[in-house]
């Protein structure tokens, strides 16, 4: 679906009943699965690419795989039209309709019939000739391609896209570099709608992973030649004149010339990709935008030189030379006009004092370059000119930071990859209009001056990957922040301050290892999307997180999430039981006083529920509001045969941990029938008084069995033998009361040991964890640990001895107390 309206329209036509039937629709479109969510109370499902559903790319593969033989011949897989169908499976089907029709055409004309791979040879040559538009076969492929880019819903959104089918293929997408790119072709007029049309793009999946796909790529460079928008010289001579032109590649060696054709003087913009030593500066008199991208190293540096004869130039943006440009001339200044001016991966040394006299210049990037050194300090003349300025990836020095400071119009300012840089001067207050700021890749940069709190227009904040262990409290002033990066940093706090940032959009703290629990204040930033936490030791997520009601991006690492995190209407992946209990007011009122946190939704039914609070027996409410939930984490002090009932008949459950605070009384037998999808069971107890019975849990994988405190051996066998999935037995214990290897835990290891040797799958696996270190047990070590058994497999030995130690070091605390207490009597 395209229109939210379409719904509507649809809608009227459906009866309603309670009859259950169900209606599966598909968009691209973001807003549409929003509306339906809000609206409706439907169940979004977004198609993702890390195995919950058969993906695109795997799709397409099977497709090709699965298709007919032709004449004794499979499909070459590696054939670049096949490669072309990769992650679109209708293009996929077109192009095995392509080769069908192809040699039904050779047969009608009688022709000797050919190799597979020589008919894909021909609709490859057709395609990149032609484009898919022209390719019979494709047709399908086209309508349903015409129809994304015909609803793109303003015309200049359709232009930024045509823009992009101009860059190779291994060419990256990157946004910032696109952004400017559209300004100074003229096709937005602020960087802020640059970016949005870029995301807009991005949510209808017209650029993918920062790429065009190829398929879509080719149908743009068609459209392209007839809206004659752009020429490129990998398309031929042009027909018609060429106001902008890309210099990719040639047809092919015989073909003619395609820039012997051009009249040069109409051109506006120029693209280089390639041959950018054929391009005749001097006859570009009217060039308003340059953008050079080398691919090799250059023997001279004329080039630029020439570049500065250019004298309309507005935008010039030249990358890569390597070491063939070691220096950027003086004629620089020539360019009076010049508003962009982009050098970067080159091997300039300094910068020409002449850049001061750009009266027109608003962006510098210098970044990469890494012989450059310096900033010339005629640069202060731009104080009221400059707005963006990157340095990345260079050696400047921190006598930069006297000219920085200067620049009181900056409003982007990028100092990251520099090890030269020290720290951050206390005068970075002094840049009031400064939106972004990025110190990143940096651990010189120890602290953040307090005075950053003075920037009341910064946006964006990125210093991830510093040595910086503390933020300062004044964080709490920038107002209109957005984005935060601390990643890779060592901080080992969020301050309460962190609170006041209302308008804080992303949150990224990957990879802080130092830093354990987040503050409640959390709950105060209303407009956060994103929060990002992988790899750190965040554990717990307050329960403030409810407030987040925009958050829709959290890290899938964090393992459990308070139930107060299911009120979230946009956060992915919240179980649907979790957010249906949400809208019941009377149920959310009877668990008020639960300690319930939840896991996401995940491949098996729908999430995990974790009860903290302690119950006599399995709570009614599970069964009537989170029955489907794929995993359950419960404490409770009985399982009689009602709580089996109600476990038994959760279709969903693949795991089950059983936490008893009392030792039953007696054995819970776990009989034949339902656990139809449990793999995974942990039983805690102080005694694990449990027995499998033939046909019971007939899909366990794994068995856990945990150990806070130690309270003797099962009185009957426990079945292991009747898990017939059985594939591994585990024991955890704690190791503040016991080691790994006190006789108690060997005794139940040997009790555990001696059943599963009459299990009929010999290679069961038992592993013991103590604490954080875990260890595989081999059968000659437990072996070891038992010199004589009793009835139960344990060693009489070893157990009384350690019992006979436990009581005369008991004994001998009490003759102390008794002394002690007698010598303050007689004081």
């Amino acid at each position: 679906m395209w229109h939210c309206g379409e719904w509507e329209t649809i809608k009227k036509s459906l009866p309603e009943n309670n009859l259950g039937s169900r209606i599966v629709t598909t968009t691209r479109y973001n807003a549409i699965t929003n509306k339906w969510r809000d609206d409706f109370d439907v169940l979004v499902h977004k198609i993702d690419y890390n195995g919950h559903f058969l993906d695109e790319s795997t799709l397409a593969w099977e497709m090709i795989e699965m298709s007919a033989d032709m004449d004794g011949e499979n499909i070459d897989y590696d054939h670049p039209i096949a490669v072309m169908c990769v992650g679109m499976p209708l293009a996929v089907v077109c192009m095995i309709s392509a080769l069908a029709k192809e040699r039904a055409r050779q047969e009608q004309q009688g022709l000797c019939v050919v190799r597979t791979c020589d008919v894909q040879d021909g609709i490859e040559q057709q395609v990149k000739q032609n484009g898919i538009q022209n390719t019979p076969g494709f047709e399908l492929l086209v309508e349903s391609l015409e129809l994304g880019y015909n609803h793109l819903p303003h015309h200049m959104l359709k232009t930024c896209l045509l823009y992009c089918s101009i860059y190779p293929e291994d060419h990256g997408l990157r946004r910032a570099d696109l952004v400017r790119r559209w300004i100074a072709e003229g096709f937005v007029c602020t960087a802020e709608a640059a970016k949005d049309y870029f995301d807009e793009l991005v949510s209808r999946r017209l650029i993918i992973d920062g790429s065009l796909h190829p398929m879509m790529r080719n149908y743009l460079r068609r459209k392209l030649r007839e809206d004659n928008f752009i020429t490129c010289t990998s398309d031929g001579v042009p027909s018609s004149p060429v106001g902008r032109l890309c210099m990719d590649c040639w047809p092919s060696s015989d073909a003619v010339d395609p820039l012997s054709g051009i009249d040069w003087h109409h051109i506006r913009s120029l693209v280089v990709f390639k041959d950018a030593e054929r391009v005749p500066y001097k006859h570009l008199q009217h060039l308003r935008v340059l953008d050079v991208q080398y691919n090799r190293v250059l023997e001279q540096q004329h080039d630029l030189k020439d570049m500065c004869g250019l004298l309309c130039l507005r935008h010039l943006f030249v990358s890569g030379g390597q070491l063939g440009i070691n220096e950027m001339p003086a004629e620089i200044a020539r360019l009076q006009y010049l508003e962009t001016l982009e050098v970067s991966k080159t091997g300039i040394r300094r910068l020409p004092a002449e850049v001061g006299d750009l009266k027109q210049l608003k962006s510098l990037d210098v970044s990469w370059n890494e012989e450059l050194a310096e900033l010339p300090r005629e640069m202060r003349k731009l104080q009221h000119l400059l707005e963006r300025l990157r340095i990345s990836g260079s050696r400047i020095r921190e006598q930069a930071w006297e000219i920085i400071g200067t620049l009181k119009k900056l409003k982007t300012l990028d100092v990251s990859y520099n090890n030269e840089l020290s720290g951050i001067p206390r005068y970075i207050g002094e840049l009031q209009q400064l939106t972004d700021l990025y110190v990143c890749r940096n651990s010189r940069i120890t602290e953040l001056p307090k005075e950053i709190g003075k920037l009341q227009h910064l946006e964006t904040l990125d210093v991830s990957q510093t040595g910086i262990t503390e933020l300062p409290k004044e964080i709490g002033n920038l107002q209109h922040l957005k984005t935060l990066d601390l990643s890779y940093t060592g901080i080992t706090e969020l301050p309460s301050e962190i609170g006041n940032l209302q308008h804080l959009q992303a949150l990224y703290l990957n990879d802080v290892k130092t830093i354990t629990k987040l503050p409640r204040d959390i709950g105060r930033l209303q407009h956060l999307e994103r929060l990002h936490l992988r790899n750190t030791n965040v554990r717990k997520i307050p329960r403030e997180i409810g407030g987040l009601k925009k958050l829709k991006d959290l890290d899938e690492k964090i393992g459990t999430l308070p139930f107060e995190a299911g009120q979230l209407p946009k956060l992915e992946g919240l179980p649907k039981c979790v957010q249906k209990a949400w809208k019941n007011t009377d149920l959310v009122s009877s668990l008020a006083g639960e300690f319930l946190s939840f896991e996401k939704t995940d491949r098996i039914g729908d999430g995990g529920l974790i009860v903290g609070t302690k119950h006599m027996h399995i709570p009614q409410w599970i069964r009537e509001h989170f029955n489907n939930v794929g995993t359950l984490d419960i404490r409770i002090c009985k399982l009689e045969e009602q709580d089996l009932k109600i476990l038994r008949e959760m279709p969903n459950l693949h795991e089950l941990k059983l936490r008893f605070e009392a030792v039953p009384r007696k054995p819970i037998d776990i009989s034949s029938g339902g656990f139809a999808r449990l793999v995974g069971l942990t039983v805690d107890s102080r005694v694990p008084r449990i027995t499998f019975h033939e046909g019971a849990m007939p899909r366990l994988f794994w068995l856990t069995f945990e150990f806070q405190f130690y309270g003797g051996l099962p009185p009957n066998p426990m079945g292991i033998k009747n898990l017939v999935y059985l594939k591994r037995v585990r024991f955890r214990c704690n190791n503040q009361w016991y080691p790994g290897d006190s006789p108690c835990i060997s005794a139940t290891i040997e009790f555990v040991r001696k059943e599963a040797r009459e299990h009929r799958n010999k290679t069961i696996e038992l592993t013991l964890s103590v604490g954080d270190l875990e260890r595989h047990i081999k059968m000659p070590e437990i072996a070891q640990c038992s010199h004589s058994t009793s009835t139960h497999g344990y060693s009489n030995t070893n157990l009384c001895y350690y019992k006979l130690k436990k009581v005369l070091l008991a004994l001998l605390v009490i003759y102390l107390l008794y002394v002690l207490i007698g010598h303050v009597s007689v004081d």
